[in-house]
């Protein structure tokens, strides 16, 4: 069976479990064994398959008509052997109707007002004065990875003969920069694993570690070509993650007001 509509029909039966007869006024797009499927959900199912980059077309109904009538079947199936009365089925609907509640009710809080470019200009500047304080570094760097340790040593005598590193990274690394000669653009060391983080952070600009480092089942060579002060992204360049970051702190502050409200014993 097709599963992309998966996740809007099962929120739809979780909330059927207490909806009653909510339904019972749609048009259904198929009675099974007595049991309507309202149209409303063929739309939803639609809307979302559509938004996924399908055409709403005969043959997308139809097979979609065909999946709501698989999985009520196979709700009726799992009630007629008892497995919606287990317990852990109860729990596991319990957390699916929570978090689907959850959800609404952060869209309908967190969606009341738009975020201004106000409170986005303000936690910009809140952002870069953090990062400012901690003098945080970036470094361009380049990686040769190989499989063996013996490869990797032999490569990096190449490099000290005086052979170029990103040909040899062009020519010998198994990682996906290598066509760009190992260049992996510029990092801060918090995004580097520890292993060569910890190498990075002491290499003189433009030298190359003095031994292959070992990330996991692989090898690497590093090579820090320069080093300068973290640039901050401009605030139009980071409106998604100080978007994001708002509607974060939204959500905390709203949070803080149910729980300052409620009666926990």
């Amino acid at each position: 069976m097709k599963m992309n509509c998966k996740a809007g029909v099962l929120a739809a039966w979780v909330l059927a479990c207490t909806a009653g007869g909510a339904w019972a006024a749609d048009a259904p797009v198929a009675v099974v064994n007595g049991v309507a499927i309202p149209a409303r959900l063929m739309d939803r199912n639609v809307k979302a398959n559509v938004a996924q980059g399908q055409a709403d077309s005969p043959a997308l109904r139809a097979a979609l008509k065909q999946e709501l009538i698989a999985r009520e079947l196979m709700v009726q199936e799992a009630a007629k052997r008892g497995l919606d009365k287990r317990q852990e089925t109860e729990d596991a609907l319990s957390a699916l109707k929570q978090n689907l509640l959850i959800d609404v009710l952060l869209a309908d809080e967190l969606g009341k007002q738009p975020v201004t470019e106000d409170e986005l200009k303000a936690e910009y500047d809140r952002q870069v004065k953090l990062l400012k304080s901690n003098d945080l570094q970036q470094y361009q760097l380049s990686v040769i990875v190989l499989e063996t340790e013996a490869h990797a040593r032999a490569v990096l005598a190449d490099i000290k003969a005086g052979q170029s590193f990103a040909a040899m990274a062009q020519k010998h690394s198994v990682d996906a920069s290598k066509d760009k000669g190992g260049d992996l653009g510029w990092l801060l060391a918090e995004q580097m694993t520890p292993a060569i983080s910890n190498v990075v952070v002491n290499l003189a600009p433009g030298s190359v570690s003095a031994a292959p480092i070992q990330v996991g089942s692989l090898w690497h060579l590093v090579k820090a070509s320069a080093k300068r002060p973290y640039e901050v992204p401009a605030l139009q360049d980071s409106k998604p993650q100080l978007q994001a970051a708002v509607l974060q702190a939204r959500r905390a502050a709203f949070f803080k007001k149910l729980l300052d409200a409620a009666k926990i014993q």
